[in-house]
């Protein structure tokens, strides 16, 4: 106790702890001095004979046997040890200590171990972030991009990086600094230029992009700029010169480069305009001047877009600017403005001029007024494409026109007719009054062919007195019949030439794409056939290419008369065609599509009087009555206790604009005990894409008031996603033109997969129509689409028989999924009250 007591004394003014141990398997403590309370936040009398804790105990266990394993050996070999490793104190504070110490014999003769352990966390931790510090500089100075150098003044390099290695061509820092011992002859081309840079850094302290062209190991040449200031020792004794190499000599060909720019650019006869790196305008040549009407202090500062005239279309730009992106130049024809006002196409040729980092510095660009060579190609093309005396397009251009209204009519399933017209007497007034009167005979009528027609129509001459009609997108052959009697009672009327008048009349042949045929030699073929029929039966007339398409003229009046009387007399009815949920396997729904049972000519198929009905005016009448026969009917169902059913009805474009309709559809609603949730009102594509504004107004008046609407033929039509968006619809229906060939045509089953994706992602449902096959049904189902409708289901049936099929279709299950194709994309559709 008193060697516990002198040892005590002895440390108390000591920051750490004294201690004497057993050496034993605990360390038993035997003396702790108090300095054991501040260390680990035990007292000492805790510590004694390990009454509370043992040092083990506090010392960290992922230090433990490392310690015991050096403090033994220390003992066994009768050595001092110094160890540093962690402790936990009381408060669970991690502290790094050092412990010294030496193992004794106690006065019975028994090993023991006396030490000293002190905190060393604070200095452990300084040292860490000094070893940091300078592991991160050094990391710095040997991975820096820059050449970074320590010298003396009599020109010897003391240190260097490997990025000053590297620009100098040596294989290392060390052979550069064993090599390069004299800086001043054998690195600088000119011979004073170490001297300048001795007296700039000596003078000021420092030298700022001290540009200098320098010897490479291998005798090539480069150009630097070099940062530099003078390093002092703590007592302002001169240490070294210290600082930062960079190789410049991309830049200084880039300012050569200018300089040529620069002779070149004021004595070119072309007009030369130069932007900075943000486009703006910084310089310009007195061509430009000259050409532009514009003098360098009206555009300074500027962007190039004040010169525009804004006619150039978007995409010129944006190829422009994708050009000098990815090639650094691009050249091509832009329309600008004069500054008096007067607009211009110009051919422009731009460069980009890059810094040494690589960013955009200067666009430079030359251009030359075109104006009269875009004349002379106008004036060149025009020529090959007119008719000289009618100024109406020629033979080759009639073809190439042709072409591009067939290959729009195959796209969108529309007709075209081909008129053929041939001037009767022609022949004697050109030889009576001579060629002057026959050529203004020829004016006069295509004058009369242009203001008879439609823009979207075609007129040509083919030569002589021959010219051509042609009109894509005609719903019927009457459409041509139509415009053929117009134009024979315009080329009929007396004509005025030297002062007499003249009269002739057209003799017309028709034929038709795609009925007579579908290449365009053969149309053409077909209709002067058809023409000298015309001619046959006493000229003046029209005729088509076959008697049947006469016959076919007859029938579409007789079904318009009949179709009169149809709504009167009772003939129409509805079928209904159920769809199927996918996710249930239950059928949820019917769509009501029209019939017509005519009297004579038996069942009508929809497509031969749905088109007449819509251009006569009655399809508004027809569709109300659907309107009505649909609602009825589903309240017949509800009151058999078919309540979950919703039923789908086509909207004809006069219903769909008529601001009556969501009244009419409301009091058709309460009349017949219905919610409004029940009826899902389908639009064409087409039909919504007609007038987009008008449309959205309608559908949100409908949509408020609880019924839900769906596109049909989605595909088919010409739909702006910018609109489709906006839409306030619940249902894309997929047509089944796409759906017939998902098994075998990938593009097909691709439109039906991106179809679906796109109503999802807009937060709508899908339906498919027209699926016939297990094949098709699993690979929509596998697409996500929700729900189907087609012959695989059932056909559209009789109410009695849809009734009936309802009642007993069970739940489908287990109806799989399966992955014909590799990838899938949208989808096309078509309209109707009539889809079989």
């Amino acid at each position: 106790m008193n060697h516990s007591r002198v040892l005590d004394t002895l440390v108390k003014n000591l920051e750490g702890m004294a201690y004497r141990c057993l050496h034993d398997r605990h360390w038993t403590m035997i003396f702790v001095s108090q300095g054991c309370q501040e260390l680990c936040g035990y007292a000492p009398a805790e510590m004694v004979e390990n009454n509370t804790v043992s040092w083990e105990e506090i010392t960290h266990p992922e230090d433990r046997l490392r310690i015991r394993q050096q403090i033994e050996a220390a003992v066994r070999s009768g050595q001092r040890f110094a160890v540093q490793y962690r402790i936990v104190t009381q408060s669970g504070q991690v502290k790094w200590v050092a412990e010294r110490g030496i193992a004794i014999h106690d006065e019975q003769g028994e090993v023991a171990i006396e030490g000293f352990i002190e905190d060393i966390t604070a200095r452990r931790a300084t040292l860490e972030a000094l070893g940091e510090a300078e592991l991160r500089y050094r990391h710095i100075f040997e991975h820096a991009s820059e050449g970074i150098f320590q010298s003396t003044r009599d020109g010897r390099y003391l240190a260097a990086n490997p990025a000053l290695a590297r620009l100098y061509g040596y294989e290392s820092a060390a052979e550069l600094i064993a090599d390069l011992g004299d800086i001043e002859r054998r690195l600088y081309v000119l011979p004073n230029r170490r001297r300048d840079f001795l007296h700039q850094i000596e003078t000021h302290g420092a030298v700022l992009n001290f540009e200098s062209e320098v010897y490479r190991r291998d005798g090539s040449r480069i150009w630097i700029s070099e940062n530099a200031h003078t390093v002092h020792d703590p007592k302002g004794e001169f240490t070294c010169y210290e600082g930062t190499v960079q190789d410049i000599s991309e830049r200084k060909k880039t300012e050569a480069h200018l300089r040529l720019l620069a002779m070149v650019f004021s004595n070119s006869n072309e007009a030369i305009i130069v932007t900075d790196g943000d486009n703006r305008i910084v310089a310009t040549n007195p061509a430009f001047s000259v050409l532009t009407g514009y003098q360098p202090e009206d555009v300074m500062g500027k962007n190039p877009r004040v010169l525009s005239a804004g006619t150039t279309p978007p995409e010129v730009f944006k190829e422009m600017w994708t050009g000098l992106q990815q090639d650094g130049a691009w050249q091509g024809e832009l329309w600008d403005r004069r500054k008096s006002g007067e607009a211009y196409p110009k051919w422009l040729s731009i460069s980009l001029v890059r810094d040494e980092a690589g960013q955009v510095r200067n666009h430079i660009g030359s251009f030359i007024d075109i104006s009269e060579l875009k004349a002379t190609q106008e004036r060149i093309r025009h020529l090959a494409h007119h008719d000289t005396l009618t100024d109406l397009p020629n033979r080759y251009s009639l073809q190439k026109k042709l072409e591009q209204a067939v290959a729009i009519c195959k796209r969108n399933h529309m007709q075209m007719a081909l008129m053929l017209i041939d001037l009767d007497r022609f022949k004697t007034i050109n030889d009576t009054l001579g060629h002057q009167a026959g050529d203004e005979l020829l004016i006069q009528v295509a004058q009369r062919l242009n203001g008879a027609v439609r823009e979207s129509d075609i007129v040509a001459r083919l030569g002589g007195d021959e010219f051509v009609v042609a009109l894509p997108g005609i719903s019927s052959p009457a459409d041509a019949a139509h415009l053929a009697d117009k134009i024979g009672r315009e080329i009929s009327l007396p004509y005025q030439i030297n002062g007499q008048e003249q009269r002739t009349t057209p003799s017309i042949g028709i034929c038709l794409y795609p009925g007579d045929s579908t290449e365009i030699g053969d149309l053409l073929k077909n209709a002067d056939v058809a023409m000298y029929h015309a001619k046959a039966k006493g000229r003046g007339n029209f005729q088509f290419f076959t008697e049947d398409m006469n016959v076919a003229t007859t029938e579409r009046m007789s079904i318009e008369a009949d179709l009169r009387l149809a709504l009167a007399h009772g003939e129409f009815l509805l079928h209904y065609q159920p769809q199927l949920d996918l996710r249930s396997g239950t059928i949820v729904g019917v769509e009501a599509l029209i019939r017509w049972q005519h009297p004579t000519r038996g069942l009508v198929p929809p497509g031969d009087f749905i088109p007449i009905a819509e251009e006569s005016g009655m399809i508004a009448a027809i569709g109300d009555w659907v309107l009505e026969e649909a609602c009825r009917q589903l309240s017949v169902w509800q009151q058999k206790g078919i309540s979950h059913l919703r039923m789908s009805i086509n909207l004809s474009s006069g219903q769909f604009l008529d601001k009556t309709l969501p009244i009419r559809i409301h009091e058709l609603l309460a009349s017949n005990n219905l919610s409004a949730h029940l009826l899902d009102l389908e639009v064409t594509e087409s039909m919504s894409m007609a007038s987009p504004d008008e449309s959205i107004s309608v559908m949100k008046t409908l949509r408020s008031s609880g019924l839900t609407l769906s596109i049909d033929d989605f595909g088919t039509g010409y739909s702006s996603l910018a609109y489709l968006k906006l839409l306030p619809i619940n249902t894309l229906k997929i047509d089944r033109s796409f759906v017939k060939d998902i098994e075998s045509d990938p593009n097909d089953a691709d439109i039906c997969d991106v179809t679906v994706l796109l109503a999802h992602k807009l937060g709508l449902e899908v339906v498919a129509e027209g699926v016939e096959t297990e094949a098709q049904l699993k690979f929509l189902l596998s697409i996500g689409c929700e729900k189907i409708q087609g012959y695989l289901i059932s056909k559209p049936l009789a109410a009695e028989q849809a009734e009936q099929f309802i009642r007993n279709n069970r739940p489908m299950a287990d109806l799989g999924t399966i992955d014909l194709w590799s990838s899938a994309e949208p989808s096309e559709l078509v309209p109707d009250y009539a889809k079989a």
